[in-house]
């Protein structure tokens, strides 16, 4: 485990996996502010995701995933309607959520209105192949 400088509020993450769906090999990624406190986080892991403090269990992706075993997925985090989480998988999108008070635990506001400076991939993921800034113009 240890943190790299990643500018997720101005940029996309984009990580690569090499897994069929259904492998359930995970991506494990935590977001973290210039203090180093926690300000998000997202588990991947085919055919289901989950965000940190939104999630009490891996939920579903409401569409199907692509069937390649090499897959791009882009992490992007908006705040131009609320605080929202897309994700997508090959170029299509594959999750949007908006993060509410509803939709999260109380602790959310404290998570993900938090500016990321840094990321981290826990030791237990086992699906992350490589990780980029996103390419501009999607």
């Amino acid at each position: 485990d240890r943190r790299m400088p990643f500018p997720r509020d101005s940029t996309s993450l984009e990580i690569r996996t090499d897994r069929r769906v259904g492998s359930y090999d995970a991506v494990w990624v935590r977001f973290y502010d210039t203090s180093e406190l926690q300000s998000g986080g997202v588990v991947i892991s085919t055919p289901q995701y989950g965000l940190y403090a939104c999630s009490s269990s891996l939920t579903d992706f409401p569409v199907t995933l692509p069937s390649t075993t090499d897959k791009i997925w882009r992490i992007t985090l908006t705040r131009s309607s609320g605080v929202r989480v897309i994700i997508h998988c090959n170029n299509e999108e594959v999750a949007n959520v908006l993060l509410s008070d509803t939709s999260c635990d109380d602790s959310m506001r404290y998570f993900w209105n938090r500016e990321t400076a840094y990321i981290m991939f826990r030791g237990f993921d086992s699906a992350s192949y490589y990780y980029r800034e996103a390419k501009t113009g999607y």
